[in-house]
């Protein structure tokens, strides 16, 4: 039983974040996620008191989702260094291309007036594990800490820029896979 709990919560957190990321934070209205996610506006308070609530939670299960993902994408060993920056960037970024609209302009304000520097930190860890994946993966270690920081960073700056100006997942891949190589060449 609190397994199901747990997994209509996390549906539900998914659908709000949805709608966050359809109508901005200041136009969505808990009756909006509440209808959304097929359950009444009072169902929705029991779980949370208000709209802030709701968002804090969404976009921490996000972040803590995309690094879970990233942690299974690094475990797999078969796969070679471009194919698992592919898929951690893909898990990271590529999840939510498409997703903002242009009433949305208003959540990253929101998210450091409710959530402080978070979504800055866990962008932090998910470079340093770009990074420590790309030293990891250099041919006798010839690749230094400053090459795969950078590598790490344009990788992410690219994927971000991505993430919010196409509309295609699978451009957003194309384009990703190119830079990867790029970045990838002299490891």
């Amino acid at each position: 039983m609190e397994k199901a709990e747990s997994s209509r919560l996390s549906q539900l957190l998914i659908t709000a974040l949805d709608v966050f990321a359809r109508q901005g934070y200041r136009k969505t209205s808990m009756e909006d996620i509440a209808r959304s996610a097929g359950i009444s506006r009072q169902g929705l308070y029991l779980h949370f008191k208000n709209k802030d609530e709701v968002f804090s939670a969404a976009v921490r299960k996000s972040l803590n989702d995309g690094l879970t993902a990233t942690q299974h994408v690094l475990a797999e060993s078969q796969l070679g260094l471009e194919e698992k920056l592919l898929r951690v960037l893909d898990e990271w970024f590529g999840r939510h291309v498409g997703l903002l609209q242009p009433d949305a302009s208003d959540l990253a304000v929101h998210c450091e007036r409710l959530l402080g520097d978070l979504v800055f930190q866990q962008n932090s860890v998910f470079q340093e594990i770009l990074q420590q994946t790309m030293m990891a993966a250099s041919a006798d270690n010839k690749t230094s800490r400053d090459q795969a920081a950078t590598a790490a960073e344009m990788l992410s700056a690219c994927a971000l820029t991505w993430k919010h100006t196409l509309t295609s997942r699978q451009e957003f891949l194309n384009k990703l896979e190119s830079s990867i190589a790029l970045c990838c060449r002299n490891l």
